[in-house]
This record gives C-alpha cells, sequence and structure tokens, in this order.
C-alpha cells in the first residue's frame, strides 16, 4: 500500500481513516483517498458498486466518485483490489435525536436516487444481521467456542432462547419489499459536508435487501449509541415514529403493514448477529462479554418483549398485526 501511495501522490502523507473491512487512507496533500479492499472483495462487486456511486452523483448527490489511474478505476495492490477518489470533507453528526431525524431524512433522500439507478450489485461477502435460520446455524459455533467460560456459556444458552424467540416472529424477505440498499446506513457513514451538504460514504456493505432490514439497522445502531441498551424501559420510544416519517417523507414512500410488522424483528435481529458470530473471533468468551454485546442483546430481548415498542405512540397503525412476545433477560 505504501509503495502503491508513493507511486500515485509522491511526497503525500498517509493517514489512516480506519475501516473495518478495507484500509483506507487519506493522501496529502494531494486531496486523494486510498481504498484497499479483503482479498475476497470480487472485482464484479466494486465495479457495480463504483457504477451506483457514478449514478448518484449524476443525480446530484455527494458521494465519493472512483478516479481513474494509469487509465482505470481499479488498481491491484499486492494481491488485492483498491481504488481511488477525491477526499470528501465532512464531519459526523452529533449523535442527538435531531441528528437522526437528520439521517433518516438523508437516508429517505438517498433511497429515492438509489430507485433510479437500476444497478445489478453482487451479494457482499458479509452483512449487518441475519434470519433466525442464520443465525441458528451460526450459533454453535460460538457455543463450542467458549464451553470453557461459564459465565459465557450462559450468556450462549441465553442467546439460543432468544433467537428461538425471533423465529417465531420474523417476517420473511418473501413478504417485504426489497431494494438496493446502501446497507451500513449510521452517522459516520451519512455525515455532513464543510458546505452543509450530505455526504454519502462507505457503500461497502451495499445489497439488495429488504428495505426494512435498511431502517432496522439503523435503529439499532442508535439505539445503542443513545444508550437503551442500558435502560430499555427509560427510553424515549415515542422519536422512533418520528424518525419513520422523516423517512417516509424523503423517500415518497410509506412503509407497508408487513413492513411496520417487521421492523421489531429485523432491528432485534442486527443486536443478536453481533453475539451470534463471536465463535468466529479470536476470543469469543471476551468477545461475547463485551461492553457493546451485552447492552446490545438488551435491546434486541427487549424488542422481542415488547414488538409494539416503535408504534407506542400511536403512529404505525398495524391493521391487527400484533407479535408474541416472551419472557427472560440479559443480566
Amino acid at each position: 500500500m505504501q509503495r502503491l501511495a508513493a507511486e500515485i501522490a509522491p511526497g503525500s502523507t498517509a493517514t489512516d481513516l480506519g475501516g473495518a473491512f478495507s484500509l483506507n487512507v487519506r493522501l496529502e496533500p494531494a486531496g486523494l483517498v486510498l481504498r484497499v479492499h479483503q482479498p475476497f472483495m470480487t472485482r464484479r462487486r466494486l465495479t457495480a458498486q463504483q457504477e451506483v456511486r457514478r449514478r448518484l452523483a449524476k443525480l446530484g448527490l455527494i458521494v465519493p466518485v472512483p478516479l481513474p489511474w494509469r487509465g482505470s478505476t481499479l488498481l491491484r495492490c499486492g494481491g488485492r483490489w483498491a481504488e481511488l477518489e477525491e477526499y470528501i470533507a465532512h464531519e459526523m453528526p452529533a449523535p442527538t435525536i435531531d441528528s437522526y431525524l437528520w439521517l433518516y431524512g438523508a437516508m429517505g433522500e438517498l433511497h429515492r436516487a438509489l430507485d433510479a439507478t437500476d444497478v445489478s450489485v453482487p451479494r457482499p461477502f458479509f452483512a449487518t444481521y441475519g434470519p433466525p435460520s442464520t443465525l441458528l446455524r451460526w450459533l454453535p459455533i460460538t457455543e463450542a467456542a467458549v464451553r470453557d467460560d461459564p459465565e459465557a456459556v450462559a450468556i450462549a444458552r441465553h442467546l439460543r432462547r432468544l433467537i428461538g424467540r425471533l423465529r417465531r416472529q420474523w417476517v420473511s424477505a418473501a413478504e417485504l419489499p426489497v431494494r438496493l440498499v446502501h446497507g451500513d446506513v449510521k452517522l459516520r457513514n451519512v455525515a455532513r459536508g464543510a458546505d452543509g451538504g450530505t455526504v454519502y460514504l462507505d457503500f461497502g456493505f451495499m445489497a439488495h435487501r429488504p428495505r426494512i432490514h435498511e431502517l432496522g439497522y439503523s435503529l439499532a445502531r442508535m439505539l445503542l449509541t443513545l444508550g437503551a441498551g442500558e435502560d430499555p424501559e427509560g427510553f424515549a420510544w415515542e422519536n422512533v415514529p418520528r424518525l419513520l416519517e422523516e423517512y417516509e417523507a424523503a423517500a415518497g414512500a410509506r412503509l407497508t403493514a408487513m413492513e411496520r410488522r417487521a421492523l421489531a424483528p429485523y432491528t432485534a435481529s442486527v443486536a443478536l448477529y453481533q453475539a451470534a458470530v463471536c465463535g468466529f473471533l479470536p476470543d469469543p468468551a471476551a468477545a461475547l462479554r463485551d461492553s457493546e454485546r451485552r447492552p446490545f442483546m438488551r435491546i434486541g430481548e427487549w424488542l422481542l418483549a415488547h414488538p409494539d415498542a416503535f408504534w407506542a405512540s400511536g403512529e404505525g397503525d398495524w391493521s391487527g398485526l400484533r407479535l408474541r412476545s416472551g419472557a427472560g433477560s440479559v443480566r
């Protein structure tokens, strides 16, 4: 990566921008970003992502557009693919309800624009949630990996009960509107530009998925950030319908009754996913006990026990689509 950066922008300083599935470095004073992807990222998927970003830019959205170098927008870095783009100055809004209201409006605008792109994007290697059948397929790996840690064993046992409850409440993707989604909408990836515009970043999880997954994932991240996992009973759930109204107004499309029924379990699945995959991590027991996954599990558990929590203020009539809840708690 250092050799490639030196060839592209001689004399530039490389600053790590972070990122879970790619190495992202800012090259200054060249004003560029070099992204080096994991070995599993395919040329076909990257080409599709680049085409989506080009089309979004033509529609007026602020997105990082791929830049060519030596005649190609796909570069080789060792055995990996890499991309080059212009750095877009931006800042992450503070995590407040007002910021999330803005975020949901921005998500709706993005979905409206994605409707006009008409690009087939191959499935990503990783996801940010899993249906119950997938979580139950992964869970035995985690259970086996933590069998010598009594505390982690108890957590894994409770996780299995929660996934069972999730399965009873699940709504199949076949019953939901499926569309191209960003896949990782959060305040870090949808930011404010230097001129006040909305900047859309990091399309690495882009996929054709149920639309409600996009909203559920963003809700799960918001709930964790705002402390709902520490005190679910005291959280201001009445703000959630406001977020969804912002989204619907910007997207120009209301959620269906089935999507409203699916929102709580899909949000819960994001939280339970984080625990179910611990068996694939270097220290599964420590990961299962860590300070983020435990509150995340509490969020998932509370939503499964209160599936109408998002509509407690009276918004979002389900037309009789009520879900079963259960008991139990993460201590």
